[in-house]
């Protein structure tokens, strides 16, 4: 049981950095909420298994001091921030398309964070099938863009159905 907890924390815990940091996202709102909201849940578990299993604080350091610092980190960053967080971006429009790599676009993206309203970036993407992407860039520079290996397409997708 044990170990099958700490297989869990610890791909949720990479899934989870991995989105904090912009380096591999999701559009599945499921597997988003479920990385968020299991790095909220299991760190804590973990940690009281693993020192029922190994009474000894010196024996297997690493592996009561990574739920530990899950533990300190997710209080640093706040839970309440880490929960209106777990909605994934959604893609209101697709502006330029790259001319070589049809999966490289600039997009304008909005994601709902409950009663504060929607979040909203223009970005850089790079999609590896249609949910999974990397964010190229956040900052979108219309100069950037300019050369003729892009296309402006102006496409309406509204991921979110808005009006």
């Amino acid at each position: 049981m044990l170990k099958l907890i700490r297989v869990t924390f610890y791909s949720i815990l990479v899934m989870f950095l991995l989105d904090i940091f912009d380096v591999f996202q999701t559009k599945i709102g499921f597997i988003k909420a479920l990385t968020y909201y299991g790095v909220l849940i299991l760190p804590i578990p973990l940690l009281l298994m693993e020192f029922k299993t190994n009474l000894s604080f010196s024996k297997s350091i690493l592996r009561k001091g990574i739920p530990m610092l899950a533990i300190i980190g997710l209080l640093f960053l706040n839970p309440l921030r880490i929960i209106f967080n777990t909605s994934a971006w959604k893609t209101q429009t697709v502006a330029l398309v790259n001319g070589k790599m049809t999966n490289h676009k600039v997009e304008f993206q909005m994601k709902d964070i409950g009663a504060f309203g929607y979040a909203k970036r223009k970005a850089e993407v790079i999609y590896f099938s249609e949910h999974f992407y990397i964010v190229w860039a956040k900052k979108y520079d219309e100069r950037n863009f300019s050369g003729h290996q892009w296309k402006r397409v102006d496409e309406d997708i509204n991921e979110m159905g808005l009006k």
